[in-house]
């Protein structure tokens, strides 16, 4: 009995060995075919997602700075928008176009080396990938036009936030796109209805500035909690009263959760639509 299971724990290692590699290989060629992909349609597309958050921060900074006010919490409003953008926009790549990923890659599902799981998890890397260039080039956009620069107080807070953001950006991404193959009006509808996020996420203002009642609305919202952990370990402001990078790290927990369920209960209808 003892030789049979020594014999069986290195055949074991070996199929897990083998079995992870292949996962590799099937979901790095998903990412260059992705990339192929953003490429062939225009390269426009992936100037866009790059420029963004710059676009983005640069409009609604422009509000501000005509109203007269070119400072939140002693932090330019330029570099105070523009952080705000860079966590919102991680968690909106979980609404679009993530989510899409199954029935863009529709025809790969008929190889029974790529699952669905594969082909969400190969655009979620390509997204976050190219969210974080368009991120580090928004900091240094703002340093070399205006002389503009985070002081990173905490920088291990701001790897935590974006840590968060990236998990609540899957966690959101995953039963929306089990559900949204099998009824794509439920993506469209989703992202409608996400619209006024960008104004419930405080990245035009700050907490602080809200009566209570309003500030205890919004901080149900987990971006919020969020976006002023990466703004306090970036610029030092202050946190709002109630404020926890624990809220959205568990809600993202228990919606990854969620979406795995709803996963493992549809991967074989998923591969049949």
């Amino acid at each position: 009995m003892t030789v049979s299971t020594d014999k069986q724990i290195p055949s074991v290692w070996t199929e897990v060995k083998t079995g992870f590699f292949r996962l590799k290989s099937v979901i790095w060629a998903l990412v260059f075919k992705e990339f192929k992909v953003r490429l062939g349609t225009g390269r426009m597309g992936i100037v866009w997602v790059l420029v963004e958050p710059v676009v983005s921060m640069l409009v609604m900074s422009t509000i501000w700075l005509i109203i007269g006010r070119e400072k939140i919490e002693n932090t330019h409003v330029m570099l105070y928008i523009g952080a705000g953008f860079v966590i919102f926009l991680t968690v909106r790549r979980g609404i679009a176009p993530i989510p899409q990923a199954i029935i863009a890659n529709g025809a790969l599902l008929n190889y029974p080396q790529v699952k669905p799981f594969d082909t969400i998890l190969a655009r979620y890397i390509l997204e976050m990938w190219l969210h974080s260039i368009a991120s580090c080039w928004l900091f240094l956009s703002l340093w070399w036009l205006a002389g503009i620069v985070p002081t990173f107080p905490d920088p291990m807070l701001c790897i935590q936030a974006m840590a968060v953001a990236m998990l609540l950006s899957l966690a959101i991404a995953l039963p929306l796109a089990v559900y949204g193959t099998f009824h794509e009006g439920i993506t469209k509808m989703v992202g409608i209805l996400s619209q006024p996020l960008m104004i419930l996420s405080a990245i035009l203002y700050s907490m602080n500035d809200l009566p209570t009642k309003a500030r205890y609305i919004l901080s149900w919202n987990p971006i919020v909690h969020i976006i002023e952990s990466f703004r306090h370990g970036a610029f030092g402001t202050k946190l709002f009263v109630g404020h926890s990078l624990l809220y959205p790290a568990y809600v993202g927990l228990v919606l990854l959760g969620f979406g795995f369920v709803a996963y493992h209960a549809n991967r074989f209808k998923l591969i049949q639509k």
